[in-house]
């Protein structure tokens, strides 16, 4: 048994190097000409530019008490690197309709970082009723950019209950 398992995650370890050694070789046999100009974060952001529906489930402050939330609602990635969205958190306390947005930053393999530094409390009309602090989220692109993979995470200074934990994931929409 333990041999198979051995053999099972050889199997699959060099799968993967396989096609990461395919996805290198394919760079260099790139015909000349057409050598990609834009930088790293241009590239991962392009890949996960559209609209996401969204749902995160965890625990965060609602004002109150630091408790269960669910939070869904979608969200468009632009080609620059911004993210923009509106959606509804529930917690305890009620649920509220919010708007976010900010700029991403992306380091090696895309894993990126935004930081939402619009974080409003907004009515159905769209009018903003109150700005909440920043929240930041790491994430990922899966599946060729039609998922993505986050969580919640501290905005610099931030501690202790003021501190999300969400997980979230998001589908492309379009």
């Amino acid at each position: 048994m333990f041999r198979s398992i051995r053999l099972a995650a050889c199997t699959l370890a060099c799968s993967i190097a396989a096609t990461s050694i395919a996805a290198d070789n394919g760079k260099a046999n790139a015909k000349p000409g057409k050598a990609d100009s834009r930088s790293s974060a241009q590239v991962c952001a392009a890949k996960l530019q559209g609209l996401y529906g969204f749902h995160c489930h965890g625990s965060a402050f609602n004002g109150v008490v630091f408790g269960p939330v669910t939070f869904v609602g979608i969200v468009e990635g632009k080609g620059n690197g911004i993210y923009d969205g509106h959606g509804t958190l529930s917690s305890s306390s009620g649920s509220i309709l919010t708007h976010f947005a900010g700029p991403a930053t992306f380091g090696a393999n895309c894993l990126g970082h935004v930081d939402y530094t619009t974080n409003d409390i907004v009515q159905p009309d769209g009018t903003v009723v109150a700005h909440l602090p920043p929240a930041s989220f790491d994430f990922i692109g899966v599946d060729g950019g039609k998922e993505i993979l986050g969580a919640g995470v501290a905005p610099p200074g931030v501690t202790g209950d003021q501190v999300p934990r969400l997980a979230c994931r998001l589908v492309r929409v379009r």
